[in-house]
């Protein structure tokens, strides 16, 4: 039985591979975030008037520059002083973060359900692994936003895969473990595809609890984040105590475990909920 459900996610793997649809290129605009991001001349002015040619990028950018993050006496009052406010790079990983969103759809409504669900549960995991990496050294908190944005990367090619496959579809078990075997697979082809190979490592490590690296990276702050965004759904129940995860012990963050969350997140909670809401936006 184990072998025919595992030739049968091969076999979604394939059909994936075969429809460049499900493996979707980068959205334009943020393609020339990026291009200006590696300009050696690259500055605000740049960014801003690409970011202001994208009307909901344009809201969303200057409304997280005047959120709680970046509190000010004098808020932004347009794209330009947003992007100063909160920097090139920063700007660039909110971006895509916002863009990711618009790239995948489905006409079946319970796919679409299920790709709702997986984007607002990867931007919890982007918000919480946003605001771990201010606590730990060596970690840019939005490239950390990102890596948790991104983890789940491949999930809705997936799940737009398996309106041909009802019995994997129509059973929360089975779905889950198809995700599981394929996400890290699809994930990494479409981060190569997008020319993020810095996240290549955070896509393949879904779900590796026990990734023991000598040095903290990304890939061991998402797991962590992914932990805590599961407490309160049956996801959590599947996974290790926080303790015994070897990374956890990597990050140095006290000895607060998923009962309370740690205290940061506890500290952070009114800038969780604001960036997870400008995000899901």
């Amino acid at each position: 039985m184990m072998e025919e459900e595992y030739g049968e996610y091969d076999e979604v793997f394939e059909k994936i591979l075969a429809n460049k649809s499900l493996l979707p290129a980068i959205p334009d605009v943020g393609l020339k975030i990026l291009s200006a991001l590696n300009h050696p001349n690259g500055n605000v002015k740049m960014f801003a008037k690409i970011i202001e040619s994208d009307m909901g990028l344009s809201g969303f950018i200057i409304k997280t520059s005047r959120s709680l993050r970046y509190l000010t006496r004098v808020p932004p009052t347009g794209v330009e002083q947003a992007v100063a406010r909160m920097g090139l790079r920063e700007t660039y990983h909110l971006s895509l973060s916002f863009l990711s969103k618009s790239v995948f759809h489905s006409s079946n409504k319970q796919i679409e359900g299920y790709i709702k669900e997986a984007y607002r549960f990867s931007t919890k995991v982007a918000v919480i692994s946003y605001f771990l990496a201010g606590k730990a050294q060596g970690l840019a908190s939005g490239d950390a936003m990102l890596a948790g944005l991104f983890q789940d990367i491949g999930v809705p090619s997936i799940l737009a895969t398996l309106d041909e496959y009802p019995n994997i579809l129509q059973n929360d078990l089975n779905r889950t473990k198809c995700i599981d075997v394929l996400a890290p697979r699809v994930g990494a082809l479409i981060i190569k595809k997008w020319g993020l190979d810095e996240m290549l490592g955070v896509v393949e490590s879904r779900k590796n609890w026990w990734l023991d690296k000598e040095q903290l990276g990304l890939a061991e702050l998402v797991l962590i984040a992914r932990v805590h965004a599961t407490i309160g759904t049956p996801e959590f129940r599947a996974c290790p105590p926080l303790l015994e995860i070897p990374a956890f012990q990597k990050l140095q963050l006290g000895e607060l475990g998923p009962d309370n969350t740690l205290q940061i997140l506890s500290e952070s909670k009114n800038e969780l909920a604001e960036i997870e809401r400008l995000l899901a936006a």
